[in-house]
């Protein structure tokens, strides 16, 4: 069911955006808004990942993007007393989603499927880009959470958009299984 796809991309750019305006809010509204959305986004992701009547490798991949959300959006609501936490866990979830992302990718390659290269190097230069801007944004976190807050809000509307704009990668199925 596409729906279910479509909402945890909508999800993810909702944090985003969120993230992007949130100097404007307290701390306490920031963490409860991003975990709950986490965990929403996860249920979302879960559902996505096992809805299909094939379990094809890229939803696989939604249910462990699934499980970091689900445990990365639980520790924020129940651990982060801090800013500084905050950061560091949105960043450890950016930074699976980066490895995960290229993990993928490789995953792909190593299949007897034909895959479809070019979105393949969109999703590897994908996992770089948000590995690369999360390490560069927390060299800020020490100087202000705010350019760190608003950085991981543009990186979480990328990664929510490229849901949305999901395409499937495999052009041929994996197998036959029901």
């Amino acid at each position: 069911m596409k729906i279910a796809l479509y909402l945890y991309g909508s999800i993810i750019i909702f944090e985003g955006v969120f993230l992007l305006f949130s100097e404007y809010f307290t701390f306490i509204t920031i963490k409860f808004a991003l975990g709950i959305a986490l965990l929403i986004g996860a249920i979302l992701a879960f559902f996505t990942a096992f809805t299909r009547k094939r379990k094809h490798v890229q939803f696989a991949y939604h249910a462990l993007h699934a499980l970091a959300m689900l445990v990365n959006g639980i520790a924020i609501l129940l651990f982060v007393n801090t800013m500084e936490t905050l950061s560091y866990l949105t960043a450890f979830l950016l930074l699976f989603y980066a490895i995960s992302e290229i993990a993928f990718c490789n995953w792909l390659f190593n299949l007897k499927n034909e895959v479809k290269s070019k979105i393949l190097v969109v999703r590897v230069l994908l996992g770089l880009s948000v590995g690369i801007a999360t390490a560069v944004l927390m060299n800020f976190y020490t100087v202000n959470f705010s350019i760190v807050l608003r950085g991981f809000g543009i990186l979480f509307t990328i990664i929510g958009f490229n849901i949305l704009l999901y395409e499937p990668i495999m052009k041929t199925k994996t197998s036959n299984e029901p």
